[in-house]
């Protein structure tokens, strides 16, 4: 896991001579930020964007030097992007997300001297969670009966371009009007688990909010997002998919959209409910005994505590520029970074050394080829003879 900082600040006032020193952790839920200053500080600190909304508003100045706050990776514009647009269950991935913070310096106004900075975590995994059951164990059938623990599952959220499950994983932003594939995936060492999903919201990360799925599994607008399909697998452990398509639509001003959808594991079949995956036409049984064994009264299932599961996207209107396609890309391993003042200086110095070795290669020449031309009356020697 690695933290980077970004200054993004304007031209700074002389006559301001208070700075801020910014550090940060990285954690799976949130990124911990610490602001030290050389001096009292009595301005606010607070998301690009998201100063209206007090969950994003960190520090009101009370005149102190340090101050530590947290910021939610699914909260105040923090936004994310995953740098592998293959499978992530078969290649490496790089997750990164960022905020923009704003360091304002007078309370009542901004001004040019204030401070932005973008702090940007990557995570060289997915964020897969660990669901919880209140008890998973299981007793096997032998002269001396054993009871050992099941591993429990594993679930993850992620959003793919088009509708379907093969498409490429976001990994920019998108556009109003863009189609996506809103996946979750749950996979386990054992069989016999399933999965439900209810209560997707969508926000922007403050106050706007809306609900798409119901707590029945159901859409509330069918514009915004289809019922829930799904499939599973057995190669290698035990996987199961369900997913969503949607179109990309975004809050009035707010390019942050966030995807949060509550969901529980079921250790044998879940409760049955209007817009269960399963009871889609497409879902392929695994085979008839399962089938058939739908219709026998099931045992109750154990049910997973609730889990939240969350994705960002980062929408455009039509026209809209990418701010952060024009800035320039993040250092690769091996390469070398330069301001460009720095590069134009030896660039200028470049062009005036092979001019100069130019003019003197020409002046050689120039000199060689009179001295060639003279040679001739030079070297001639007078001979005297006689004519016979």
């Amino acid at each position: 896991m690695k933290i980077r900082l970004q200054y993004l600040g304007f031209r700074t006032d002389e006559r301001n001579h208070l700075k801020a020193n910014i550090e940060a952790e990285c954690q799976d839920d949130f990124m911990k930020i610490r602001v030290g200053f050389n001096g009292s500080f009595a301005g606010l600190v607070y998301s690009a964007g998201y100063s209206y909304d007090p969950d994003c508003m960190y520090i009101n100045g009370s005149g102190r030097d340090y101050y530590e706050f947290y910021i939610q990776l699914n909260r105040c514009g923090t936004l994310g992007r995953n740098s592998q647009r293959d499978d992530s269950k078969k290649n490496p991935t790089k997750n990164l997300m960022w905020n923009t913070i704003t360091v304002q310096y007078n309370p009542l106004i901004e001004e040019e001297q204030d401070e932005h900075f973008k702090v940007t975590c990557e995570y060289g995994y997915d964020f897969w969670k660990t669901v919880t059951f209140p008890f998973l164990d299981v007793e096997v059938a032998t002269g001396n009966p054993v009871v050992f623990t099941l591993q429990p599952p594993e679930c993850y959220m992620e959003i793919r371009a088009g509708y379907g499950a093969s498409g490429a994983r976001v990994s920019g932003p998108v556009r109003v009007g863009d189609p996506l594939t809103l996946l979750i995936y749950m996979r386990s060492a054992y069989d016999g688990f399933d999965i439900v999903v209810n209560d997707c919201f969508a926000h922007n990360g403050a106050a706007k909010r809306i609900q798409l799925i119901d707590e029945l599994g159901c859409p509330v607008d069918d514009k915004l997002i289809s019922r829930f399909r799904g499939s599973w697998s057995e190669a290698g452990v035990f996987e199961t998919q369900v997913f969503a398509y949607m179109k990309t639509f975004r809050f009035t001003g707010s390019p942050a959209l966030y995807i949060e959808c509550d969901v529980r594991m079921c250790h044998g079949r879940c409760p049955s409910q209007p817009c269960h995956w399963r009871n889609m036409k497409s879902v392929k049984r695994r085979s008839v005994r399962e089938s058939e064994s739908a219709t026998v009264q099931p045992a109750p299932a154990r049910l997973s505590e609730n889990i939240s599961l969350f994705q960002s996207l980062r929408v455009l209107q039509e026209g809209e520029e990418d701010a952060d396609a024009r800035t320039a890309p993040a250092p690769i391993d091996g390469q070398t970074c330069m301001k460009t003042s720095a590069l134009s200086a030896m660039l200028a110095t470049g062009g005036i050394l092979i001019s100069a070795l130019c003019g003197a290669l020409l002046l050689a020449w120039r000199s060689l080829r009179v001295r060639n031309r003279d040679q001739p009356f030079h070297n001639y020697v007078p001979h005297k003879g006689r004519i016979k």
